[in-house]
Parts: structure tokens; C-alpha cells; sequence
């Protein structure tokens, strides 16, 4: 389960455009005063959720409505500005796959190191290590150093290290993007497994198709307001007929 209270995340916006170290050095007081000019970008306002045990919790809305930085908070990536977030399980974030890889390392070593990262004991990874190059699809580049994969493979390697990470809630982004249909495929059974296993998933997507399918619940994200659905409208054909029925339902409720 998770619960949010009135969670609030600001980011610093500097207004002052990059200058040469000489035009500092000469008209420094100019600079400190403009350097005073912050401004200020909302991601998250005042959002109260709560996300019981076992449900499929689906967040969309257009891109920079603050979507992927919501999942960084629940995961713990990034600190709220305000407000808390309660966890009540290990959560297993699929969130920016093989950000902690190192090129230059082999496949192999990469599994351990990133495995051990997720929490995932180190003697299981490599009891299991062939299963998860077989599931990447990556059995003969396992000694390969890292340097020589596409993106394409590195993407397959981190999202086989990361199903074997144990937790009670799973964070998804576009649980569909990783991989060609074939692999695709193997992602959506993976999804189907934590579902059976009554596992909290949370997902953040644009494919209203398979939020409609799967969804128990869906959070709604724009820049200025969020809402909340129990189901997809039918006249959601796409994000923004989407956000414009959430809008139309709020001010027939007002009037």
C-alpha cells in the first residue's frame, strides 16, 4: 500500500543565461542580482492518493505533466518539496533501466552489480545469471563488455535484472517500450505474473488501450490539476479528448 498526503515537488528554474567566466568576472554585480531571479516549476501540487495493496494504478497524462517525476517519489529517487509519501512494502522501481551501468564492464558483471544495487543477493545472481541472458535474449554476450551493446540490448539486460528483484510494489514505465514485439511479449507476462501474485503495480503509459484492459485505477496528470478515474470514459480516444471529459465532468459537478 501507498499513501500520499498533500505531496508537493518544486524544481529550481534559472532564468539567467550561461555566461563566459570574463563577462562574470567584469560585471559580477549584474550577474549576482539576476542570479536572485529564480523561478519556480510545480511538477506535483498538493496530491492525495492512496494505493492499496494489490491494485493495477495506472498514471498518464501529456508529456511534462510531472508523470515520471511522480514515479520518482514513490520509489524514493527524488524527495518531496512537501508532504510525505508511507510505503508499506520494498518497491521495485523499472524506472531510467541501466542508468547504473558501466560501459566498460562485461554483461556478467554489470547483472551482479546491478542486481546487488536492487538488493538482489549476489549468490542468486549467480545461481540465475543464464536465466536472465536467456530472458534478455543475450546468451552469447554475457563476457561482452557493455560498451559494445545496442541500447536496444542494454534496455532488455536491465529489465531482466530488475524482474528478479523481489518486492510488494513494482513501478513501470511504458512497461511495453522495452524491446521489439517479441520481447514485448515476455514484458506483458511478466506484468500478468505480478497481477496473479496480487502484487501492487504501478504504471505510467499513453496507450489508453491497455490502460482501458488493465487498469483498476487511473490517475490523470495535467500541469495545473490531477483526477482521478475508476474506469477509462469511452470518449477518451486519446490523451486530450481524455483530459477534456476529466474537465467537462469537474465543471458539470460545480455548476
Amino acid at each position: 500500500m501507498i499513501i500520499i498526503k498533500n505531496l508537493t515537488k518544486t524544481f529550481k528554474r534559472y532564468t539567467v543565461q550561461n555566461q563566459s567566466l570574463k563577462s562574470l568576472i567584469l560585471h559580477w554585480r549584474r550577474h549576482k542580482k539576476s542570479m536572485d531571479q529564480i523561478d519556480t516549476l510545480t511538477a506535483i501540487h498538493n496530491l492525495n492518493l492512496v494505493i492499496p495493496e494489490g491494485e493495477v494504478f495506472c498514471i498518464t497524462g501529456p508529456n511534462g505533466a510531472g508523470k515520471s517525476t511522480l514515479a520518482k517519489l514513490i520509489a524514493g529517487t527524488i524527495q518531496p518539496t512537501s508532504g510525505s509519501i508511507e510505503r508499506q512494502g520494498k518497491i521495485v522501481p523499472f524506472l531510467e533501466l541501466g542508468v547504473a551501468f558501466n560501459h566498460e564492464l562485461s554483461g556478467i558483471d554489470n547483472v551482479y552489480l546491478n542486481g546487488v544495487l536492487l538488493g538482489i543477493d549476489l549468490a542468486y545472481l549467480r545461481k540465475h545469471k543464464d536465466e536472465i541472458f536467456a530472458f534478455a535474449e543475450l546468451d552469447t554476450f554475457a563476457e561482452t563488455p557493455l560498451k559494445y551493446y545496442s541500447s536496444g540490448m542494454q534496455l532488455r539486460l536491465a529489465f531482466a535484472i530488475a524482474m528478479h528483484a523481489k518486492g510488494e510494489i513494482y513501478i513501470f514505465d511504458e512497461i511495453l517500450a522495452v524491446g521489439d514485439s517479441g520481447f514485448q511479449k515476455k514484458c506483458l507476462d511478466c506484468f500478468h505474473q505480478l497481477v496473479s501474485q496480487k502484487k501492487t503495480v504501478i504504471i505510467i503509459s499513453h496507450d489508453l488501450e491497455f490502460i482501458k484492459k488493465h487498469a483498476d485505477r487511473l490517475l490523470v496528470i495535467t500541469p495545473q490539476k490531477h483526477f482521478v478515474l475508476t474506469h477509462l470514459p469511452q470518449a477518451a480516444y486519446d490523451i486530450n479528448a481524455l483530459i477534456s471529459h476529466c474537465d467537462q465532468a469537474v465543471q458539470s459537478v460545480s455548476s
